[in-house]
This record gives C-alpha cells, sequence and structure tokens, in this order.
C-alpha cells in the first residue's frame, strides 16, 4: 500500500504534511471515496505523523482484533516520517492547549505538525481546524473533496 511517495523523487521539493489521527482512520477505514481522494492528495507529498495518531488511530483495530485493518494501518506508518514528541513539542502544546482550549491529544498533534516545519496540516476536527489556521495551512474533508 504505497500511500505517499517520500523517496520517489530524489532531489525534488516536496510538500510536507502532517495527518492527525483523524485523518488517518479515514484514509485508512473511510468511504471509498474518503479513502481514493486523501490518496490523491498525498502523492508527491512527504507525509508526517505520529506515535500519538499511531495509537489513537490502531486502537479500535486492536480492540476488535482486525488483523487486516491493523496491517493497513502499520504499512501507511511504515511510510511516514515520524516527529518525535519531545519535551519542546509538549511545551508547544501546553501552550496551545492552554491559550485555545484545545484537547492534549490535539494540541500535541498540533504541536508536532509545527515542530517538524510542516506546510500543511490535515484534521477533521472543527476546533483544532480553527486553532491551527493561526499556524499553518489545514486541510480537511471538505477541502479535499471540493479540489
Amino acid at each position: 500500500m504505497t500511500i505517499c511517495a517520500m523517496n520517489g523523487k530524489v532531489g525534488t521539493e516536496m510538500t510536507t504534511v502532517y495527518l492527525d489521527s483523524c485523518m488517518v482512520i479515514g484514509l485508512i477505514e473511510g468511504d471509498a471515496e474518503q479513502r481514493r481522494t486523501l490518496k490523491r492528495y498525498l502523492l508527491e507529498k512527504q507525509v508526517y505523523s505520529s506515535e500519538l495518531a499511531r495509537m489513537e488511530s490502531r486502537l479500535l483495530a486492536v480492540r476488535q482484533q482486525k488483523i487486516e485493518i491493523m496491517q493497513l494501518y502499520d504499512a501507511f506508518f511504515s511510510v511516514c516520517e515520524f516527529v518525535d514528541l519531545t519535551r519542546p513539542v509538549f511545551d508547544q502544546a501546553t501552550s496551545l492547549r492552554a491559550e485555545n482550549n484545545l484537547k492534549t491529544p490535539d494540541a500535541l498533534h498540533l504541536a508536532a505538525a509545527l515542530s517538524a516545519g510542516c506546510e500543511e496540516f490535515c484534521t477533521n476536527d472543527k476546533q483544532l481546524f480553527k486553532v491551527a489556521l493561526q499556524h499553518i495551512k489545514v486541510i480537511d474533508w471538505e477541502i479535499l473533496l471540493n479540489t
């Protein structure tokens, strides 16, 4: 399952994009249109995520012991760049959470994207979308489906 072309074009700058958990879930378990649209969007992009997104997105598949779904998640995460959730990321997440009333995981996703220098941030969380817009280009399902 090739979703992003991280090493596909040596020497070519690719747009960097961070996917939060809800977008990863949509990519793996969403309806056919969502999966197709997001896969097309991610072509020629360098995809970033985090262990937090990996944990959150795989939770239901693990709980329900859906081996094939877990394998799809593992294949996706094997081609992503992971952002380390270091103390400075947590510090930035703390500020984002305090200033914007974000949930802790949402603040961590945004802080991870910002610390990695990502150019785009994919989420379908409406509150997170509004906050993230102050810092980074944000993509949600509505934007993806209308492009």
